[in-house]
């Protein structure tokens, strides 16, 4: 489901309290105690989940970091 856009229904309770459907929390990955960010423009709202980490994030951007660890240290000799 990620990827393609849907539109689930949820109804907004006493309090300001919104029950996310298991159809959007599944999509967005979503478990209990996350964080997600509500961007709002107009009347349109969309909701994103705020990473739980950022460790790996930017895997792969730069190459292979073990090949270019190698090719560092072998300047030092």
């Amino acid at each position: 489901m990620m990827g393609h856009k849907s539109e689930i229904e949820a109804i907004l309770r006493k309090r300001n309290q919104l029950t996310l459907p298991p159809g959007a929390v599944s999509a967005l990955r979503l478990e209990e105690g996350d964080v997600v960010v509500i961007d709002v423009k107009g009347d349109v709202a969309t909701l994103r989940p705020v990473r739980r980490s950022y460790a790996g994030a930017l895997a792969g951007v730069y190459g292979d970091a073990q090949r270019y660890v190698e090719r560092e240290r072998s300047t030092w000799e």
